[in-house]
């Protein structure tokens, strides 16, 4: 019986929101990657799935803290942005501003997903404990 009502606690679209970036990276690796690339402008997966998982972030810290933690998540990412580029001007290495960029995005998807899937156990966790 307790379970039952632990399910009343969830509605339909915060599971859409537990699943969709999963789903939505699986869509496009296997069946959309061919339009995600424009004659020289070219995305990757990670580049197209990044934006679900800012508004992820912002939708489920809202229901989990009663308030947004994509400031926060924002700040942090062009921190570790500010990082890489001193990283990689104190290294003296030779990198385009193109490459920077898609360095950068790929580490701000790696913080994202892992930001995003820690609220997200939170959030259980809150549900399951109350």
């Amino acid at each position: 019986m307790e379970g039952v009502f632990l399910l009343k606690n969830i509605d339909s679209f915060e599971i859409f929101l537990y699943v969709f970036p999963i789903i939505e990276i699986i869509l496009l690796t296997f069946f959309f990657k061919p339009y995600l690339q424009y004659k020289k402008f070219k995305l990757a997966v990670s580049d197209a799935t990044l934006p679900i998982l800012l508004l992820g972030i912002h939708f489920l810290s809202v229901r989990l803290l009663t308030y947004s933690l994509l400031p926060h998540f924002l700040l942090a990412a062009f921190f570790v942005g500010l990082l890489l580029t001193l990283y990689f001007d104190f290294s003296k290495r030779n990198l385009t501003t193109a490459k920077l960029f898609s360095i950068f995005l790929k580490a701000a998807f790696v913080l994202g997903f892992l930001t995003y899937y820690g609220i997200v156990v939170a959030r259980i966790f809150q549900i399951l404990h109350g």
